[in-house]
Formats: C-alpha cells, structure tokens, sequence
C-alpha cells in the first residue's frame, strides 16, 4: 500500500494531507555515500508526521528503491548545471511539479539540488530547505549556494552548522544529526563475520570504510601499517570504499601504496561494497579507524562501527568530536600523524580489558544516532518549518 494513501487515511481531511506533504529533491540516483543512505534510512523509517513526495535529478537504483517503497517519485532528468538550457527546463519542471503536488515545503537533499529547487519555488509561496551534509570552507560554489534562498539550512553536525553560519547571508539553521540503522536482533559475532567474509578468523583486524578520497585519510592508515605489522606481522588490515569519482588519482596512490607493501592477502582493498555488507566488515575488526585529514562534517560509518560494539580510533576533526567521549566510548587523535595512529592501535591490541569497556559503551553511545532520533528531529523541524 502506498505511503499516499496510508497519509489519506490517518488524515482526518484531504486539506490537511495536503498541508503536509513536503517535497524532497534528490540530485543522486545510486549509492555513493552517507547523504543517499541518509535518505534511504528516512524513507523506509515511514514514521512520518507529513507525507513525503519524492523528485530526482537522475534515474537509477534509488529511484527504484524510493518509487517500491510506495512514495509518489518522479523523476527530472539533469545534464550540467552549466547547460543553460536545461537547466531551465528542471527549473520549469521542478515549478509544475510543486504547483501540481500542492507542496508547502520541498526540502533539497544534497546543495546540488538547492541550485534547483530555490529559483524554482520563488513566488509559489514554497518554503525551501536544504540540507547541509558537509562543512562549507567558503569555497566559490559554497557561496553561490548559499546565495540561493532558504526558510532554513539543516546541517549534519555543530560542526557543518559553525561553517554554515560563517556564510553570507546568515540563513536559519538548524542541527539535525544523521541516524544509523541499530541492530533489531542479535549481532553477528566476530568469528561469523570473518567466516562470511572469508577473512583469518584468529589474528588481529583493523579496518576502515571511506571512499578514497584524500581528506579521509587513507594514506594515514596505509603509512601506519607498516608499524602496526611491525608489532602484528600475522594482522590484516582492510579498506571498505570505492574509488571517488572527483579524485580518481588519489585511489591509484592508495592501491600503489598497498602493493609496495606486499602484504599478500593480509592488505585488502574491498573497494565498494554494497550496504547491507559493511555491518559485516565492521563486526569482524577488532578495531575501526577513521583517520581523516579534513573535517569530518558527521562520520556515520563511526557511529555505525560503535553501534556494533567497536573501538573506533578518529581524527578530533569535526563531527567524530561531537560523536565520541576520548577514552571512554572511542579514542580522538590529532588528525594526519600516522605513527600516533600506528602506536594507538598497537597498544589497543595490547589491552583487551580496556577495549572491552570502551566497547560497551560505544555501543551505548551509538543509540543516540538512531533512525529513530534522526526521523523524528527531521519531522520535528518539518513541523517547525511549515
């Protein structure tokens, strides 16, 4: 049964349905990373106090998903932005597609969408939002973005809010911190996940899951190796993350890294991995790190590995700060200093007592980054907004 007609029939009047209905306008159409799977943990969440339509500027998997779950879903088909010519038409498309959902609110999911969405609800009476999913360093397109007017900015961390507040003009914002799926039954044990994934089920692991692009800190990870395996030569080691497709000579160093080693089978480079798999990755480490070298704006694979019961090592750049209590739920290092990263590890390894109560209560920590608060502080600011 469709989402719309379940929203007809808890509503008391059509009108009223009507009054919530807010649009969500996705750029992206297939999965590449934390924004879409933001998306997807919202809309299969279907606790909603409004009734979600849904527009994409791509077809593609998401589409797909979205259109099955049963959300009204259309799809406007972009090139470049600087495509003049079509990018008018989307703004054209966008406007009729509002008018004709009655919508009051369209929420632009990523800023790519924002370009759209915001010339196309002037004088409709349409409030715009979007969202803010990274950290804006005044960057020429974080500018013009921010140009383009907005009710309101939600952003991803007090971090990613500090940077958006910084820009001109000074929009409403508001903090609205992503959520993770937490595990409904029991988790998969360490020595199963390892028995699936066809990794040594008794030697130490440590992992990470980014794409490889630079600011994540794969190299940092890849540098510290070498030490780590000084004092574990039997350990292996693991990226989870496809190649970037902005930064594709990043990932070559990377692999070209890992290969000098030679490391054999104990260095694996998993590349992109589907969603439902990562769980697995991070419940057959012993330790998750997160060696970023940028700003961190959230760092949902952090919660996703704490919420697993995982130690997770990360840069004290941005929202990791906000996520972890150093030394009580996680450990936060100074960011790019792989011999810390390295004698970090290697100690933790030494001092499974210590793991275990950092352990327990990551996993604690983690259930205050659920779904569950995400969807509801989402609604919430929905209602706020209307």
């Amino acid at each position: 049964m469709s989402v719309a007609v379940l929203a007809a029939r808890e509503e008391p009047t059509a009108s009223l349905a009507e009054w919530r209905a807010v649009g969500i306008v996705m750029p992206l159409a297939s999965q590449q990373g934390g924004a879409e799977a933001l998306l997807q943990h919202l809309l299969r969440h279907r606790n909603h106090a409004h009734r979600y339509v849904c527009a994409f500027l791509q077809d593609g998997p998401l589409v797909k998903e979205v259109s099955g779950l049963g959300y009204d879903t259309t799809v406007f088909r972009t090139t470049h932005l600087s495509h003049a010519s079509n990018y008018l038409k989307t703004v054209w498309s966008l406007r009729s597609w509002m008018k004709a959902k009655k919508l009051r609110t369209v929420v632009s999911w990523m800023p790519k969408a924002h370009m759209y969405v915001s010339p196309a609800a002037m004088f409709l009476g349409v409030r715009v939002v979007w969202f803010q999913h990274g950290v804006p360093h005044r960057h020429p397109m974080d500018r013009l973005i921010s140009l383009f007017p907005a009710k309101a900015i939600l952003c991803c961390s007090q971090t990613s809010k500090r940077g958006q507040d910084q820009m001109f003009p000074l929009r409403q914002s508001h903090v609205c911190y992503p959520g993770i799926v937490l595990s409904s039954g029991a988790a998969t044990s360490k020595i199963d996940a390892r028995r699936r994934l066809g990794l040594p089920e008794a030697v130490p692991i440590v992992g990470m899951v980014a794409r490889l692009e630079h600011w994540k800190g794969a190299h940092i990870f890849v540098e510290a190796a070498a030490q780590i395996f000084e004092c574990y030569p039997q350990a292996t080691l693991f990226i989870v993350g496809g190649d970037h497709p902005l930064d594709p000579a990043y990932a070559e160093r990377v692999k070209g890294l890992v290969r000098e080693m030679k490391c054999g089978d104990r260095w694996i480079l998993a590349g992109q991995r589907p969603m439902t798999e990562v769980p697995l990755w991070h419940a057959a480490a012993d330790l998750i790190v997160h060696p970023v070298v940028g700003v961190e704006p959230f760092g949902m694979s952090v919660v996703e590995a704490m919420a697993l019961g995982k130690v997770v090592v990360a840069s004290d750049l941005g929202g990791p700060a906000e996520v972890i209590q150093n030394g009580i739920n996680g450990i936060l290092i100074p960011g790019g200093k792989a011999s810390l990263l390295a004698s970090t590890v290697s100690q933790l390894l030494e001092d499974p007592n210590r793991c275990a109560a950092i352990e327990k209560q990551a996993s604690l920590r983690a259930r205050s980054f659920s779904v569950d608060a995400f969807a509801g502080r989402f609604n919430e600011l929905m209602t706020l907004l209307q």
